[in-house]
């Protein structure tokens, strides 16, 4: 079981400009899990008055409602429900006239309870009887999915993670399904556990860590910054290699959302520039333009602070060099990056095989073309 002491937090407005009540980013509070990963979990604090309104992105009413009552009908127990893809929130080249899947991820204590109850209540969403292959398929660390399944006259895909699995891959990475997801914005529709949204925004912070090592140019503007941190979540994604995927899909995503990345990422992107990381060259209040700050201390800092299981793997490539070395190295971005894609291209390709099995070979084919269909870049 996940514990989590509390404790009093204050902060100087003066220092800070940030959304609403969102708590002020800080890499203290993370420190358990930067040294010891999942195993800190034990060990973190959580301000007592923390608050992550930076992430509370909410669509509009008849929707929402919608999609409450939808999550509402499942009788087995989901601690988390979060609701993500175009269908939920708008997505520029992705206006088809057909009715959008509405994509859902439920985060459960125990998916094997959930299907065993679930199998009682809805036996029609799931392409096999046996809890035992349910369960084979998904795995302890997986992410089983029923799509093109009807429920309040809407057709929608559910994912099913257990809890535990999910913030093991917020803190360290360790297949970023799920972190790459929350990269962006989503809707979190049920949300019984702060702690979610407490390792997220660890999660956060650390995506931009890698956008700004990543990130070609010195300077670029905020639209700029947020395409390449929603990029990252698709580097090596099978689906983006066998064309499964709209190559445009990061600018897509961005540009439709580019109110809610702003929202989103505000708490993160005061405490780069309260670092001097990044340096604020056209203050335009619709799209500023940022400059990289980055000497070797610096540098050093922000990798040492990465999640733990993604930093050792980075460490692996450097076995006879320093961290100091590590971050003065120019070949350290593409080190990143075929790291990132070389952890995703397994995620994707796993979770398409399971798909398959999953969801059925009808089914499949249907997801399969639909995901086609919407691939073709828009002019």
């Amino acid at each position: 079981m996940i514990k989590y002491w509390i404790r009093s937090f204050h902060v100087s407005i003066r220092k800070y400009t940030f959304v609403s009540t969102t708590t002020p980013y800080s890499d203290k509070y993370y420190r358990p899990i930067i040294t010891e990963g999942a195993a800190g979990f034990d060990k973190l604090i959580i301000p007592k008055d923390f608050c992550a309104d930076n992430q509370n992105l909410i669509s509009e009413n008849d929707l929402q409602n919608q999609l409450v009552d939808i999550v509402d009908t499942f009788k087995s127990p989901i601690d988390s429900s979060i609701g993500y893809g175009s269908g939920i929130i708008p997505q520029d080249g992705y206006e088809l006239k057909e009715e959008k899947q509405l994509d859902f991820i439920f985060l459960v204590k125990d998916s094997r309870i959930f299907h065993q109850e679930n199998l009682k209540q809805n036996p029609n969403h799931y392409s096999t009887s046996s809890t035992w292959l349910i369960n084979l398929i998904q795995g302890k660390n997986g992410i089983y999915f029923n799509p093109y399944i009807t429920v309040k006259e809407k057709i929608i895909k559910y994912g099913i993670v257990t809890k535990r699995s999910a913030l093991m891959d917020l803190s360290e990475w360790s297949s970023l399904y799920f972190a790459g997801r929350l990269q962006k914005p989503v809707n979190y529709i049920k949300d019984n556990d702060i702690m979610l949204k407490f390792l997220n925004q660890y999660n956060l912070k650390n995506a931009m860590t890698i956008a700004i090592f990543l990130i070609k140019t010195n300077q670029f503007t905020e639209k700029q910054l947020y395409e390449q941190i929603t990029s990252l979540s698709y580097l090596g994604d099978f689906r983006m290699i066998v064309g499964g995927e709209n190559p445009n899909k990061a600018k897509n995503i961005v540009t439709k959302q580019f109110d809610n990345f702003k929202k989103l990422y505000d708490p993160i992107l005061q405490f780069f520039i309260h670092k001097n990381y990044l340096v604020i060259t056209d203050n335009d209040e619709k799209n500023r333009t940022f400059k990289t700050n980055l000497n070797i201390n610096s540098r050093i800092k922000l990798i040492s602070c990465l999640p733990l299981h993604f930093r050792t793997q980075l460490y692996s490539k450097y076995p006879e060099s320093s961290i100091k070395d590590i971050a003065k190295d120019s070949n350290l971005p593409n080190n990143i990056k075929n790291l990132i894609a070389r952890t995703i291209t397994y995620s994707s390709i796993l979770q398409t095989i399971k798909g398959v099995l999953t969801a059925g070979i009808f089914k499949s084919i249907k997801y399969a073309l639909a995901k086609k269909s919407k691939s073709k870049p828009t002019n």
